[in-house]
């Protein structure tokens, strides 16, 4: 059995999807974590229990090639009004979390 060259660039790229695959499930679930986490710190309810990704970019940051992601998440104040928030991170790092105006 001979390995062509063509053999190992495709194997090589189908193991560079999965990882890229495994890792944003993985910075998904984070987010979630963390978008609860500031909901209740606020006295707000996520709503949904969930955060969808909105936004995927590479960019260039401090010399490395980063990934800048964005997910969406709404909450509500008073369980009946519904609001939008927005988490967003650089790697594996959150860099902020916003919230839209909403009553208390």
């Amino acid at each position: 059995m001979n390995i062509q060259l063509s053999d190992i660039v495709i194997f090589l790229f189908f193991g560079l999807c999965v990882y890229a695959w495994w890792s944003n499930i993985s910075i998904r679930e984070q987010a979630l974590i963390k978008a609860k986490k500031h909901c209740q710190s606020l006295n707000l309810q996520l709503l949904d229990g969930s955060v969808a990704g909105i936004k995927w970019k590479p960019v260039w940051h401090q010399g490395q090639v980063k990934i800048k992601r964005s997910y969406k998440f709404e909450f509500s104040s008073s369980g009946i009004a519904r609001y939008s928030g927005e988490i967003h991170y650089l790697g594996n790092k959150q860099q902020d979390i916003w919230l839209s105006p909403h009553d208390f």
